[in-house]
């Protein structure tokens, strides 16, 4: 069940948090109040359903001022998933504590309403029933990372609780060594290094940025963190692997845009030239291997380019499609 909301800031509200604002509005006004906890508030916030003065707001800690106009479209407790056993996604390996996964691309990690039942979440639970129970949001059931939407690749799902909870320490023990296979625009220098610019949310959008002074930026900002390597050079792009040392969203995307060299196909991040004929309809970004150690077993896994990557590759290389000179 969903909950619109469309209410205008008073003053009892003015400076009052976003997602504790709308918990107070549902726990007085919504017919079933008990279903809408602070946390899945929260959580629908951080998912983009909910905008302020027509302006998408993902900061659930964002402070209210008397007269913001606040629409949000919320779920309740009894929002669930849909087992979807029509869907198709290659199992890489699986035994009793993991499933691990190539995410085709297109495929959302979980729905973001009620209709949706095209997400890895539904795959999960069609194949995999007892996943329900994994994790920390019935709507996540045993996901523990995230690739975008449009980002295919290698993902490890948990299978039991204690599987969620270790897989959980080692991403933010930074202990999962990600590679990434990117296809940037133009060709970089050096050819091998890091890019640590920390980054922010632009305010009022789903959209980030790198922060490169961050002695003069005044918003939150978080850590982050990548290194990457030249594999092949071609006129105008360059095919490099990435290794992410933070999780932050859209991390890989965003810090090589702020260095002049925005991922192939990124229509978010790439600005007008993305735009130009012969540019790939998505971004060219591929979670290529995931290593780890769990349960004292050391644990490697690998997933081919999608075929859409290595075409677009093929016609670069033959000079078929113009790319960035610098």
């Amino acid at each position: 069940m969903e909950e619109i909301v469309e209410k205008t800031v008073g003053t009892q509200g003015s400076n009052m948090r976003l997602d504790a604002f709308l918990a107070d509005f549902l726990k007085r006004n919504a017919p079933d109040s008990g279903s809408y906890s602070r946390t899945r508030v929260r959580q629908d916030i951080e998912q983009g359903t909910v905008s302020v003065n027509s302006a998408v707001e993902t900061d659930p800690g964002r402070r209210l001022k008397y007269g913001d106009r606040v629409h949000a479209t919320l779920r309740s407790k009894g929002f669930s998933i849909r087992p979807n056993p029509e869907l198709t996604v290659p199992v890489l390996f699986e035994d009793e504590h993991i499933i691990v996964i190539d995410k085709p691309v297109g495929m959302q990690m979980h729905p973001g309403s009620v209709e949706a039942d095209d997400t890895v979440a539904n795959w999960a639970l069609a194949h995999f029933p007892a996943i329900a129970a994994v994790g920390e949001d019935p709507l996540r059931p045993g996901i523990v990372h995230r690739l975008d939407r449009n980002t295919s690749g290698v993902l490890v799902l948990a299978k039991t609780p204690d599987a969620f909870v270790e897989l959980k320490r080692i991403f933010q023990s930074r202990l999962m060594r990600k590679t990434y296979t990117v296809l940037v625009l133009g060709n970089i220098e050096p050819t091998s290094g890091e890019i640590a610019h920390p980054i922010a949310q632009r305010t009022g959008t789903l959209k980030r940025m790198a922060v490169e002074h961050p002695e003069s930026f005044r918003g939150e900002m978080k850590e982050a963190m990548t290194e990457y390597r030249l594999e092949e050079r071609f006129p105008g792009y360059d095919l490099l692997s990435a290794f992410p040392k933070t999780g932050r969203t859209h991390q890989i995307r965003v810090h090589f845009a702020s260095v002049g060299h925005p991922v192939a196909g990124d229509h978010l991040y790439g600005g007008r030239r993305m735009r130009e004929s012969g540019m790939p309809s998505r971004q060219l970004l591929h979670a290529s291997a995931l290593e780890f150690e769990l349960f004292g077993e050391k644990l490697s896994f690998v997933a081919p380019l999608p075929e859409d990557f290595r075409a677009f590759i093929q016609k670069i290389a033959a000079g078929g499609v113009p790319g960035l000179t610098e």
